[in-house]
């Protein structure tokens, strides 16, 4: 786990350097998971937002502020981005609920995520990198859950989404080109 002030940006550029080492990525694809209608959940969609000013030909962004992607629409996206993209990275961001003293640490991993867990729903997606940034103490009550994640601090989510947009733009902008064409 990376505390949200040390390593995020250090930790992302190595994952996806030893990731493009690996295969040979068409596509970065950034799922920016969550509604802007919970604060507690709205990362995914203020960092979308934010990423689609450095969308270009090779990056693409699913998940905005005007355009959530969340638990009911994400299969279709998965689908869509399985149809039209050759061999892409795709990396999740999302919000989270864990241990008490966990808030406010960025947890990178790989593999797959399930959405919806703090609210007694759940489906996976697969993610070369997943980032999940914890917002709240998780309880087994789907309510106490609720209650969490819409009582979260708006300046705790927007320093959250601020220190992953640096992180991502500085890596992304250093990047040479995937494939071949821009890492």
């Amino acid at each position: 786990m990376l505390n949200i002030k040390e390593g995020f940006e250090q930790e992302f550029k190595r994952r996806m350097i030893n990731l493009n080492r690996e295969n040979e990525f068409s596509d970065v694809i950034f799922l920016c998971i969550g509604t802007s209608k919970i604060i507690g959940d709205a990362i995914g969609p203020i960092l979308g937002s934010n990423l689609k000013n450095i969308e270009n030909e090779f990056i693409h962004v699913y998940g905005t502020i005007e355009n959530n992607l969340h638990f009911n629409n994400t299969k279709n996206i998965i689908e869509s981005i399985s149809r039209n993209y050759r061999n892409p990275c795709i990396v999740s961001i999302d919000a989270a609920l864990s241990n008490k003293n966990n808030i406010g640490d960025i947890v990178i991993g790989s593999g797959f995520i399930k959405l919806g867990k703090a609210l007694n729903k759940s489906f996976g997606v697969y993610s070369d990198i997943n980032i999940k940034c914890i917002v709240g103490n998780y309880y087994s009550d789907r309510e106490k859950n609720l209650t969490i994640l819409r009582n979260v601090s708006v300046d705790e989510i927007i320093k959250i989404s601020n220190t992953l947009l640096e992180g991502i733009e500085n890596v992304v902008k250093n990047l040479i080109c995937f494939n071949k064409k821009c890492m």
